[in-house]
């Protein structure tokens, strides 16, 4: 059943990718074809690395008071406003000619995204019952999809018609769509003892904390595995399509484009269709698939299948990922509830699976070379299976009680 509060998170996620789809897809062809050498292109992807240490302050988002009040709704609005101003900034910039002030200002934009997405991520997780769950990650991966199409596919496309300028516009106005409709939202009051009645725990210790609840580190440890079975993601499917003689443009179409409009409607079913099994069965058999899949892929590092075979498998492996996303930030969820620190419990858990990406994604194309495509493939295979049969012995996958709306 469709609620709003689906669709003010699905909302809030596009907003957030249609800026990240610009500067992690998009970005780097438009520095290159400015003139901005490898080196500075490297620089930048390297803004991409404080994501990664945003758990460290998670905690001040869950605990600091906006202007006296507690929650997540003024963090968002005080820092996608941030955002939005310093992204501003970069109108008035070449991209080649004035490379370290756009660096600089995507420092400053990145800082702020850091503490907005733990904010949307926390209030995610405030708002959603255990029932809601399974739905509500459906419609944000739906926003997901659609963000990633609009910021890195249909501006790339349409960059040269618009250029800098009108690409800036573009990410700015993205970023601040949300705004007024979080302005009327009315966030529920914000918890500041556990459910039981406990004190809350110190600032500096809730990091700590999360990790001391049942199979909290054998979690953490199969969201590093189930990350690095990611190692035969859209990145290196890009090269090999690429090494196979495929156009950029028909890469981007059908790996930024088509893939992800796919992904985006079927994720609505997903979330529907998840939310009526277990999350056992959910994350086991998206795994299972991917895993499949990856040994499905490895004739394409030859060439091997007729191009609408490849085509196909492309989609499908950008559709499973998306689906397998869903099950398990269900999961992620579920573990983010367990205390009133919602942002740094969620928070926790992403930065952990973006540590096995970041090392997958740098890997990869490194054992391509030494190793070749398919020995990637079926190495990403072996891990994604391994993943599955490890979370169906895992104990702790269900959510341990039935939770009430908040809204």
């Amino acid at each position: 059943m469709f609620k709003s509060k689906y669709f003010l998170l699905a909302l809030l996620i596009a907003s957030r990718w249609v800026v990240y789809g610009f500067l992690d897809v998009a970005l780097t062809a438009v520095l290159r074809k400015s003139g901005v050498s490898l080196t500075q292109i490297s620089m930048m992807l390297g803004v991409g690395f404080l994501f990664m240490f945003k758990f460290l302050w998670a905690p001040l988002v869950d605990r600091i008071a906006i202007f006296g009040v507690h929650g997540y709704k003024r963090w968002f609005l005080l820092m996608q406003t941030l955002c939005a101003i310093t992204l501003l900034g970069l109108l008035w910039l070449h991209p080649a000619q004035d490379f370290y002030w756009v660096f600089g200002l995507l420092v400053v934009a990145s800082i702020a995204a850091t503490f907005r997405d733990v904010a949307i991520d926390g209030l995610s997780v405030k708002l959603l019952s255990a029932e809601e769950r399974a739905t509500a990650n459906g419609w944000m991966s739906t926003g997901f999809m659609l963000g990633m199409v609009l910021g890195g596919g249909v501006l790339l496309l349409m960059y040269d018609s618009i250029g800098w300028q009108g690409a800036v516009w573009a990410i700015c106005i993205g970023t601040l769509i949300p705004v007024p409709v979080m302005l009327y939202f009315k966030e529920p009051e914000h918890q500041d003892t556990p459910n039981d009645g406990r004190k809350a725990p110190p600032l500096l210790s809730s990091l700590r904390d999360f990790f001391r609840g049942p199979g909290r580190l054998q979690w953490a440890g199969l969201i590093l595995i189930m990350a690095m079975a990611g190692i035969t993601g859209p990145s290196l499917i890009a090269v090999m399509l690429i090494d196979n003689g495929w156009s950029l443009a028909r890469v981007g179409g059908v790996t930024n484009i088509a893939g992800p409009l796919v992904a985006a409607v079927l994720s609505l079913a997903a979330g529907y269709v998840f939310a009526r099994t277990s999350r056992r069965t959910a994350v086991v058999t998206m795994l299972s698939l991917g895993a499949i899949l990856s040994f499905v892929k490895i004739p394409v590092a030859h060439d091997g299948y007729p191009m609408w075979a490849t085509m196909a498998i492309v989609i499908t492996s950008v559709v499973i990922a998306s689906l397998t996303n869903i099950a398990q930030k269900i999961i992620v969820t579920d573990k983010s509830a367990a205390s009133p620190d919602f942002g740094s419990n969620f928070t926790i858990q992403v930065s952990l699976a973006q540590v096995g990406g970041t090392v997958s994604l740098m890997a990869a194309p490194a054992l391509a070379e030494l190793l070749g495509y398919p020995a990637v493939l079926a190495m990403g295979g072996c891990l994604g299976l391994i993943a599955a049969f490890l979370l169906s012995r895992y104990k702790y996958l269900e959510p341990a009680t039935t939770t009430t709306p908040n809204l």
